[in-house]
């Protein structure tokens, strides 16, 4: 093999090498690019997720809250419809003890009087 020939092929290996080199060059940057995009995918995919099991939490808790308050509700109603029966039985009594007070503090005012 001549010296030119050796030369053309040295110049030709080296052209080679530089066409690989600019061609792994656009590669890497498409895989890099490409895995950004995936990665942003990834990223919004999980947000969307967090923020949808947030939901379904808030959601299940404010049903929880609902029941208790509702629970609670309940309770003091039939506390209070108890304690309004308790005190219309007691109606009765009272009234009977006030007129009792009240016709004794007539009897001791009629016999200072009489």
């Amino acid at each position: 093999m001549s010296r030119a020939e050796i030369l053309t092929q040295l110049k030709t290996a080296e052209e080679e090498a530089k066409q690989r080199i600019v061609r792994s060059e656009e590669e890497a940057r498409q895989i890099v690019a490409n895995a950004k995009k995936e990665s942003s995918t990834i990223v919004e995919s999980a947000k969307s997720k967090a923020a949808a099991d947030a939901q379904d939490k808030i959601k299940k808790a404010s049903g929880e809250i609902d029941a208790e308050a509702n629970a609670l509700r309940a309770e003091g109603e039939k506390s209070a419809s108890a304690l309004k029966a308790s005190a219309k039985g007691n109606v009765g009594a009272a009234t009977n003890y006030l007129m009792k007070e009240f016709e004794g503090y007539i009897d001791v005012r009629a016999s200072k009087n009489g």
